[in-house]
Formats: structure tokens, sequence, C-alpha cells
């Protein structure tokens, strides 16, 4: 016997580490505040968990890197988070320094700190800057502002974002986008106004298409090999069953899905030929479905 269950994307959470050096001041800022403001009050953006820190830090020493643990404004749902967060955004960016690998390092402390007590959610982060790291906090070495964000992708998952605004090192951005797993920075540093587009784009690839497996039904033992998915374009018509990969690899640029993990599965993704048209299908409807043997790509 078959039974479905809705498929529930994995709850997003993002972390935004925003450069409020004097740099950033003028039309810098003016673009950073609208694109910020945009993104929060974007329904697409409704669900979402956010928080922000920016730096240099306010409260306490700017080179230490706890002091940006503890966030400007906690992680909150959107869009009942959203007035908290635009009130918080500074009148100008009048800060002095741009304490790179402090800021980054204290909020993927408070980023992996939150994925490890939220398993369920898929958190990243967010880095938005017009420089490079100063010279007052070091370490000043772009590699090593690199290797905070490898080390929290490795320990736990969180990825980081990068957005280079102008006056930054794309080259340099690119690294700890990379590290971050993230494969290089967003370069808005010809125009300010492409700000709200980058988040765009950052909003859709972060929500991805990875999938909540739903408890199998009456109180049974989940069997990873008797797992199906399905895809109803536009919610109209008969399902599609889309075919189980080993893995990303294993999907061969066609349409399916793959677990997390073979052995010890959490969430289903799918592969990227699927992932693309879901995403696009405002309406599409997305199943799981238990009983039968898993159709193999």
């Amino acid at each position: 016997m078959t039974t479905s269950a809705e498929a529930r994307r994995i709850p997003l959470d993002v972390i935004f580490l925003i450069d409020r050096s004097g740099s950033m001041s003028g039309a810098k800022w003016n673009g950073t505040k609208a694109a910020l403001t945009t993104f929060f009050n974007d329904p697409a953006s409704a669900g979402i968990g956010v928080g922000m820190v920016y730096f240099p830090t306010q409260n306490g020493d700017m080179c230490v890197a706890t002091n940006y643990a503890a966030l400007d404004v906690p992680i909150g749902l959107l869009p009942d988070n959203a007035f908290a967060l635009t009130n918080a955004i500074p009148y100008d960016a009048l800060g002095w320094g741009t304490p790179m690998w402090s800021g980054l390092k204290g909020v993927l402390m408070a980023a992996t700190a939150y994925q490890d007590a939220h398993p369920t959610h898929k958190v990243v982060v967010v880095l938005a800057t017009d420089g490079n790291p100063s010279s007052e906090c070091p370490p000043t070495a772009i590699d090593a502002v690199a290797e905070v964000a490898d080390s929290a992708l490795d320990y736990n998952g969180v990825r980081t974002y990068v957005i280079g605004v102008a006056g930054s090192t794309i080259a340099n951005l690119d690294k700890i986008a990379a590290a971050g797993g993230t494969t290089a920075a967003y370069d808005i540093t010809k125009d300010i106004n492409q700000f709200a587009a980058k988040m765009e784009e950052i909003r859709t690839e972060a929500l991805g298409c990875d999938f909540e497996i739903p408890p199998p039904p009456n109180g049974q033992q989940l069997d990873p090999n008797r797992v199906n998915f399905t895809y109803t374009p536009k919610g109209v018509g008969s399902p599609k069953i889309l075919p189980r990969a080993d893995d990303l690899a294993d999907c061969n640029n066609l349409p399916g899905w793959y677990y997390d993990s073979n052995t010890s599965p959490t969430k289903i993704i799918l592969c990227p030929a699927s992932c693309s048209p879901v995403q696009a299908d405002t309406n599409a409807k997305v199943s799981v479905l238990f009983g039968c043997n898993s159709v193999a790509n």
C-alpha cells in the first residue's frame, strides 16, 4: 500500500554580516539599506529566519571575534522580524576599520551554534563588504579569512555567501566564497543598485531544493529504499515520479533526486535538472511516497 505526504522545504535561516566602515558611507550605504529593506519586506522572503550583525562592532573591541557572535538582531522569522531588522540599520556607515576575520569568525560561531541547535534547518551567512581586512585586526591575510569560512562549512555545513561592493577586491572575496561553499562572490562593484537583485539570487540558491523527509505513516520505520518523490507541474494533472540517484554526481544532468546520506538520510535533495523547474513553478506540488521500491535512475 502506497501513502503520500506533502514535501516541505528545509527551513532557511540567514545571518547578514554587513560592513559599516566609513568607506561604505553615501551612495553605497543608501543602496545597501534599500536592498536590505526590500529583502526583509519581500513576500518571497516570508518564512525565512533572518538575523543581522554589523562590523566593525560598536559593542566592545572590534578585533575580538566573540563580540560578533552576539547578533545585533537575533534570528527571527520574516515578515515578523522585518521591523526589528530595518529599525536596526544605521543611518549611515560611520565605523572605522574593516575587521573582516573577526567579524566573519564571530558570526560563523553564531551560525554554526544555531545550526547545531536547529539540525533540521539550513543556516547560511551573507557577508557584504567594500574592502579588504584592515591592518588593525590581524590576521589580515585573505587566506586566513577564507579558512574561517571553510571551517564552518566542514563543521556542520554552514555556507558563506559574499557580496562585493565597489572598493572590494573581488578575487579576494571569491576565495572566501569558494571556501564557504558558494563558488564565487556576487560582484556589484559597478552598480550598487544590483544589491537587491543579487540578494534575490542568493535567496533562490540558498532555499534550494532540499526537502524534509516526512514521518512514515502509522508510526512505521523509514525504509530509505521504499521512498519515491513526485512532482506535479503547476499542481495540475498526474504527478510525475522522479527517479532516485545515488548522489549529486549520479544525477548526470538528468531529472531526479537523492538523499543527503544513503545510510542515515535526513533530507531529499533534487538534482539540478529537477530543482530549476520546481523553483520556477510557484504552483508546483511535490510529495513523498512511501511503500513502493524507489524508482532508480
